[in-house]
C-alpha cells in the first residue's frame, strides 16, 4: 500500500502538488487544489515550504483513513481522537437498552472519579481501573458497585472491540459481590498472621500494614510524604486524592496509634521523601498476594482490603458510626453504615463457628 505526495510540473513553471494512491492493485491521483510557485525568492521559497507541510498532512490524513477501514476501526473512534472519555459519552447518548440508567449513573461516578474533561486511551491503565473500582466501593452500598463498575467494563469490552484498546484494561479486575465482602476482611488474628511472614517486597508490606492501622486508601499511601507526618504530636494530615474535589472532608486528621508509628520510624527522611518506596499498584498486588498466601490466608485480598478491614475492626472493637465515618473521611456516615451490616455478619459468623454440642434434658 502507498499514500504518497507527487508532483507535476505545470507549463508556468509552477509544480503541482497531488495525492498518489496504490492501493491493493489499483492507483489513482488526487489533485488537492496546492501549488508551489517558482522558488525565485527566499520569501517564495519560505511559502512553498508550509505548502508542502499543508499538502503532507492532507496526505497523512488520507492514509489514516485507508488504514482505519482496512482495520476496521469504527467512526466512533475517528471522532473521539482517542479520547476515552468522549468515546464513553458518546457510547452512553447511542444505547437504547433498559439499564440505560446504570450506563449513566458509571459515567457521572467515572467523570466525577477522574476530574477532568479529557482522558487519553493510554492513560486508561489496570491500575486506573482498579483504583475506579476501589472508588466506587467506598463511596457506594451493596450490589452498587459491582453494577456500575460491570457496565464501566461492558464500556471498556466495547472500545478495545472498536481498537481504542488492543484489550480491554480492566478485563482481569474481579467484580466483587457483596455477599464476597466479609470474605474480604482480615481479622486481628490475620493481621498477626500477616505481620510475622516475610513479604517479597519490604515495603509493601510495611505500607499494607500502615494502611491497615490507618484506613488509608492505596493512592494516598503511595504519596505520603515526612512532611504530612507530625511526629511529636502523632498525627498525620492527609488531603484524600480520590474525593478532594467532591467532598468537605477530603482533608483527614489521623491519630497514629503506636504500631503505624513504629511502622513510619523504620525510615526517615526528609520532608519531601516520600513515606514508601512502592512499586505499581499492579507490581504491589503480586507481592501482596504472594505475602498473604504464605501467611496462610485464602481470602481474595486487595489494598482496598486493608480500608474495608479498618474500618469493620474499628467498629467491630466498639466505635460508633460516627465516629468510624470521620476516622474514614466519609462525607457522610451513609457510606459507612454499610460496614455495621459486615460487622453484624460477621459476628453471627463466630457464633455459628461454635461446635454444636449434645444436650440431654
Amino acid at each position: 500500500m502507498g499514500v504518497k505526495l507527487g508532483e507535476k510540473k505545470l507549463a508556468s513553471g509552477k509544480t503541482s502538488l497531488f495525492i498518489d494512491y496504490n492501493y491493493k492493485g489499483s492507483r489513482k491521483k488526487e489533485y488537492i487544489g496546492i501549488v508551489l510557485d517558482n522558488p525565485t525568492t527566499l520569501e517564495i521559497r519560505a511559502k512553498n515550504k508550509e505548502k508542502r507541510r499543508l499538502a503532507e498532512s492532507i496526505r497523512a490524513k488520507r492514509e489514516l483513513e485507508i488504514v482505519s477501514v482496512d482495520y476496521e476501526v469504527s467512526d466512533i473512534r475517528m471522532r473521539t481522537n482517542n479520547d476515552f472519555l468522549t468515546y464513553y459519552e458518546d457510547f452512553t447518548k447511542s444505547y437504547n437498552k433498559k439499564d440505560i440508567r446504570l450506563v449513566e449513573a458509571s459515567l457521572r461516578y467515572f467523570k466525577e472519579f477522574i476530574g477532568k474533561k479529557s482522558l487519553s486511551a493510554k492513560e486508561v491503565t489496570e491500575d486506573l481501573c482498579s483504583a475506579f473500582y476501589d472508588d466506587l466501593i467506598d463511596k457506594l452500598n451493596a450490589s452498587t458497585p459491582a453494577n456500575y463498575f460491570k457496565k464501566f467494563k461492558m464500556v471498556l469490552k466495547k472500545a478495545a472491540k472498536d481498537k481504542l484498546f488492543k484489550e480491554s484494561p480492566a478485563k482481569d479486575i474481579k467484580i466483587v459481590t457483596s455477599e464476597e465482602v466479609t470474605k474480604d476482611i482480615l481479622t486481628f488474628g490475620e493481621i498477626q498472621k500477616l505481620a510475622e511472614t516475610p513479604c517479597p517486597n519490604s515495603e509493601v508490606k510495611r505500607a499494607f500494614l500502615f494502611m491497615l492501622n490507618t484506613g488509608l486508601r492505596w493512592c494516598d499511601t503511595l504519596d505520603l510524604q515526612y512532611k504530612d507526618i507530625d511526629f511529636e504530636a502523632s498525627r498525620l494530615v492527609v488531603t484524600q486524592l480520590k474525593v478532594k474535589k467532591s467532598s468537605k472532608n477530603a482533608t483527614l486528621y489521623i491519630d497514629l496509634n503506636p504500631t503505624a508509628l513504629k511502622l513510619l520510624k523504620i525510615k526517615r527522611g526528609e520532608p519531601e521523601d516520600k513515606v514508601f518506596n512502592l512499586p505499581s499498584h499492579t507490581g504491589g498486588l503480586k507481592d501482596l498476594r504472594s505475602w498473604v498466601s504464605k501467611a496462610g490466608i485464602t481470602k481474595h485480598i486487595t489494598f482496598h482490603c486493608a480500608r474495608h478491614s479498618f474500618i469493620t475492626n474499628v467498629i467491630n472493637n466498639g466505635a460508633n458510626i460516627k465516629t468510624a465515618s470521620a476516622l474514614a473521611g466519609h462525607s457522610s456516615t451513609r457510606h459507612t453504615e454499610k460496614y455495621t451490616y459486615i460487622v453484624d455478619k460477621l459476628k453471627k459468623q463466630a457464633v455459628c463457628s461454635l461446635p454444636e454440642i449434645s444436650v440431654e434434658l
